[in-house]
């Protein structure tokens, strides 16, 4: 009689259902060698300025400054990290999730920022997984980011714990695989 109670509607037992089961995971990719934009802006700048060579035997300035352009896009793709993130388990999440603090009435943004950054800060801290980093840390990262980057890594590792787990529908791959199917 037991053990007709642990399948479910569809006939898997328990322990079948529990192996299925696992928090989701993103990757999060951020260049975090900012100094390089305006390098690279100026260069952009200079190419558009960019005369042709005088002469046949001259260096062509275009492709001097567009090979340092190239240059600095690959010092900005080497200063490219992943930041691994996992959802906290459900019970964990609500408990942190209820522990937000909220702002209060008449409460100054100079007093309530600080609140609210530390529960954001723990928040990736307890979701990024590689690198794995304290709060501490995280604060410390985020002073040296700018804001797009730091709101990307944040915005994703909270919809991460409140998002929904369902089977995603990829539009290119439905049509790479149909037209596949017609060749």
């Amino acid at each position: 009689m037991a053990a007709a109670k642990s399948r479910t509607a569809t006939g898997r037992h328990f322990d079948d259902v529990k192996k299925l089961a696992s928090r989701p995971t993103r990757i999060v990719s951020l260049c975090l060698a900012g100094e390089l934009v305006e390098q690279i802006d100026d260069l952009e700048r200079q190419l558009a300025q960019a005369q042709a060579p005088t002469s046949l035997g001259d260096a062509s300035p275009k492709r001097t400054i567009a090979e340092a352009i190239l240059a600095l896009q690959d010092q900005m793709r080497e200063a490219m990290v992943d930041f691994h993130l996992r959802a906290l388990p459900a019970r964990e999440w609500s408990v942190f999730f209820a522990d937000r603090p909220e702002r209060k009435e008449n409460e100054s943004a100079e007093d309530w920022e600080p609140r609210h950054f530390a529960w954001w800060s723990e928040m990736v801290s307890r979701t990024c997984v590689d690198p794995a980093m304290t709060a501490e840390q995280v604060g410390e990262l985020v002073d040296l980011l700018h804001h797009r980057a730091w709101a990307q890594l944040s915005t994703h590792a909270y919809l991460l714990n409140m998002g929904e787990v369902d089977v995603p529908n990829s539009v290119a791959a439905s049509e790479l695989t149909r037209d596949s199917e017609q060749t």
